[in-house]
């Protein structure tokens, strides 16, 4: 079969016509009990559905339908087979439906833990509020797997950060976090500061202050380990690593309990308790959350109505909510 590209204008029908006419020739002759108007029903000559039939027959080795005086009947094989042509006939029509169908599709998306929380229910609350026939796929995992599985085809949307180049993939930011040197209260580095964050725009310190101490990181693979490498290899050194932590939050409560240094995004509630966050002197310290997607040319070159409907919500309604439940 030829490619189909979304401007054709066919719809899951004509689709489902194109690829199990001889399923749809055996259920509409179950249907009818009538050659000629099955033949009718299916839009073809009665001596066309008679040869396709005969050939099936032949092909399988078995009767399918036996006349009845001037109809036809199943035999006891075509009862057997009928429900599964049925049953085969509505699940491709299902899967057609979520390749044409912007309002009853399916969305594989791959998303951060860090927004699993709140962020990526909120948005597929309001978008299902907007579009309830569209139906999900969800995989949590990190960064590196995220990107993975979308240039895989194992994904549709990726909602993540940081935010890639090349790869075959496209992104849209939606957010952008500040990145902050955080240590622990009483750290040495907070004498002279007045207050537990450096705002917005204030000169912070260089993260090669912190060289000599241990670092707290999130394990390899993840985005803001990502984002760290960068800046410290930028700024000329290696880390000694105390920990490596699964996510933002156990490696916050790490340098609470004084365990060691680390570069966070900045917390929007303001400082965990135990903590001092500090800017940075790097012009790249921010971490920018986003959605990601095949290229257009890539994966085949069609992108199923359903996903495009989401990924323009999400570009439209996702910078008022991340900011507000991210952290």
């Amino acid at each position: 079969m030829e490619h189909t590209e979304q401007g054709d204008g066919l719809d899951a029908d004509a689709l489902a016509r194109v690829l199990a006419p001889r399923l749809r020739m055996v259920a509409a002759v179950a249907g009818t009990e009538h050659v000629t108007q099955a033949a009718e029903a299916l839009g073809m000559p009665q001596p066309t559905l008679s040869r396709a039939l005969a050939r099936v027959q032949e092909e399988l080795g078995m009767a399918l339908v036996e006349r009845t005086g001037r109809g036809v009947r199943l035999t006891r094989a075509g009862r057997v087979l009928l429900p599964h042509v049925e049953r085969a006939l509505a699940d491709l029509r299902q899967g057609l439906a979520e390749l044409t169908g912007a309002e009853e599709g399916r969305v594989a998306l791959t998303f951060l833990p860090t927004l699993g929380v709140e962020v990526v229910p909120a948005l597929l609350r309001g978008f299902r509020a907007e579009h309830p026939g569209v139906r999900f796929s969800l995989t949590q995992e990190p960064w590196a797997q995220s990107l993975n599985r979308l240039t895989a085809g194992g994904a549709d949307l990726a909602l993540t950060s940081p935010l890639p180049s090349g790869q075959g993939l496209s992104a849209a930011t939606l957010h952008t976090q500040v990145l902050r040197l955080v240590v622990p209260e009483g750290h040495p580095l907070t004498r002279g500061r007045e207050g537990r964050a450096v705002p917005d725009g204030v000169p912070g310190v260089a993260v090669t202050t912190a060289a000599r101490e241990e670092f707290i990181l999130l394990k390899p693979g993840r985005g803001v380990r990502h984002l760290t490498d960068r800046i410290v290899e930028r700024a000329g050194f290696t880390p000694r690593v105390a920990f490596e932590a699964d996510d933002i939050a156990t490696a916050r409560g790490l340098v609470a309990a004084g365990l060691g240094v680390s570069v966070l995004p900045a917390r929007p509630k303001g400082p965990l308790s135990g903590t001092v966050e500090l800017g940075i002197q790097d012009a790249d310290a921010r971490r920018p959350i986003g959605v990601v997607w095949p290229r257009e040319g890539s994966g085949g070159g069609y992108e199923p109505p359903a996903v495009a409907l989401f990924r323009d919500y999400v570009r439209r309604v996702g910078p008022r909510v991340i900011p507000d439940l991210t952290g």
